[in-house]
């Protein structure tokens, strides 16, 4: 009769070897990963290895956990030859190291915010990668003890082991099965590939929907317009002048350009001049409440008309740079605008300063009027819900060239879905949390700036440099309690049943 304590039976080898297989599952998947953060396409969904991943981590916890238990920090372990100082090192390494995967990895399944979010990814693959090494010594090392449980096709301890091995597999079935977004990566939508979506070449720096969703409207060099899914762009009849303002009302389609701003009563035209003694057209904002009303901005200031764009008067009193007058847009019945040094709010008769940030060129209200998005060439990106204005770039790539100067285009944010940056160093950035942190989604994306992005359906629109540039965005369906519950209680329990039936000897 065997009178050892539980723990002094286990055996070592059946605990390396079901732990080796289940941390190479889980290695194998977060290369995926690691595919994805370097801005490469997943040629699997994230959504689909979130689970695996996480199952077979928690079911190694269980092999872990034992192994520990039975070697422990002791300088000697029974049943183990007498081992030099620097091989006992390694070992006790690797224990600190898998403790520290194990514990990063248990805390992100709890709902983080972004940013804590993102420090513990960091610290879970850089552990990970930090304990590669020294795995690999010590499977080397140890490897004549994994033979038994490899090569003796005929003896019970290979069959009662394997048996548990696909024990602990088979809930595995149903979790790639029934997949969840688990992962931050798998959350904002990386592993997908930004491909050409038409007008290859063209410079396009607007973008937007009509006013049914229907179809796209493109500008830059010319005016394009699409039938969402169609495959091919249509030219619009313009005077060949370069598109600088894009707005679309619920009574038509506004384009400023380079020699004034046209209206039409429908995106494919035909446009007409209106009388605006202005050139340069970079905004144009339209009252929700009276349609009639209308502004915009040009090298000589800013301009309204009460009529639908008969009549203008020019309205810059308050403005510090009339020259320099950009973006303007309606939020929750106010207007507001910029100019090269600060955003401004109209009072009914003059602009007041709402905040200074300066160089602001796009002011975008996201779909559910929550908030206000005010991007910026050099000073990020701030948001206000109608009080104060919050700076909310962090993620966002700063310019090389200039300490802390970073540079967005504009800001898009759907209804009930993320926020969008366009910008000129890193392509297009995405948020889940109402801007406070941001993830960049550039994989497939060519050299040059982003101007807008929009999302239709699960695909991501960016207008650039080089034409339009589409990503299919991975549908998020993320886990419910009862689904982390059921998962954590298959993969710890078979974790530990499988550890009792293989590693114990019989």
């Amino acid at each position: 009769m065997d009178r050892r304590s539980p723990t002094a039976r286990l055996s070592l080898g059946a605990l390396g070897v079901g732990l080796v297989l289940l941390v190479s599952l889980a290695w194998a998947s977060g290369v995926l990963y690691v595919i994805a953060r370097l801005g490469l396409p997943s040629p699997v969904s994230l959504a689909l290895i979130d689970g695996t991943h996480a199952y077979v981590g928690l079911a190694s916890i269980a092999f872990f956990a034992a192994k520990l238990t039975r070697v422990g920090l002791h300088e000697h372990v029974s049943g183990v030859p007498e081992l030099v100082a620097w091989q006992r090192w390694i070992s006790w390494s690797l224990a600190g190291l898998y403790t520290a995967v194990y514990a990063t990895g248990l805390l992100l399944l709890a709902p983080w915010s972004t940013g804590v979010a993102k420090a513990l990814v960091n610290a879970h693959l850089l552990t990970a990668v930090w304990a590669a090494v020294p795995s690999a010594w010590h499977v080397w090392h140890y490897r004549p003890r994994a033979m038994p449980y490899l090569t003796r096709l005929d003896s019970r301890t290979f069959n009662r082991f394997w048996l548990a091995m696909a024990l602990v597999l088979l809930p595995l079935l149903l979790v790639v099965a029934v997949p969840r977004s688990l992962s931050p990566a798998a959350k904002i939508g990386l592993g997908s590939w930004w491909e050409s979506g038409g007008l290859q070449g063209v410079f396009l720096d607007r973008l937007a929907t009509t006013s049914d969703g229907q179809a796209l409207i493109a500008g830059g060099e010319g005016l394009y317009v699409k039938k969402v899914g169609a495959a091919q762009w249509r030219r619009v009849s313009l005077p060949s002048e370069l598109i600088l303002g894009l707005a679309v009302a619920p009574g038509g389609v506004y384009v400023g350009t380079t020699g004034g701003l046209y209206a039409s009563p429908a995106a494919i035209g035909p446009f007409h001049r209106l009388p605006l003694p202005a050139r340069e057209v970079h905004g144009i904002a339209v009252d929700a409440a009276n349609d009639q009303v209308i502004w915009a901005s040009s090298r000589s200031g800013f301009w309204r008309s009460a009529d639908g764009g008969e009549h203008w008067t020019i309205e810059s009193a308050g403005v510090m740079s009339p020259e320099n007058a950009w973006a303007i847009a309606y939020f929750r019945g106010s207007l507001y605008a910029s100019d090269a040094t600060r955003v401004y709010r109209w009072d009914g008769s003059t602009w007041q300063t709402s905040s200074d940030q300066g160089l602001v060129v796009s002011l975008d209200p996201s779909a559910d009027s929550r908030y206000l998005f005010a991007s910026s060439m050099g000073r990020g990106v701030s948001l206000t819900e109608g009080r104060a204005w919050v700076p909310v770039s962090e993620g966002l790539t700063s310019h090389s060239g200039r300490a802390g100067a970073i540079h967005v285009d504009s800001v898009a944010a759907a209804q009930q879905g993320p926020a969008l940056a366009a910008t000129m160093l890193n392509g297009v950035a995405i948020s889940h949390d109402g801007g406070q942190n941001w993830s960049e989604l550039t994989a497939g994306l060519p050299r040059g700036a982003v101007w807008r992005v929009i999302q239709v359906d699960q695909r991501l629109i960016a207008a650039t440099d080089h034409g339009i540039y589409e990503y299919h965005l991975p549908p998020v369906t993320p886990a419910a309690v009862t689904w982390w519950v059921a998962l954590i209680a298959a993969a710890l329990g078979t974790g530990i049943l499988a550890m009792a039936r293989g590693a114990f000897p019989r």
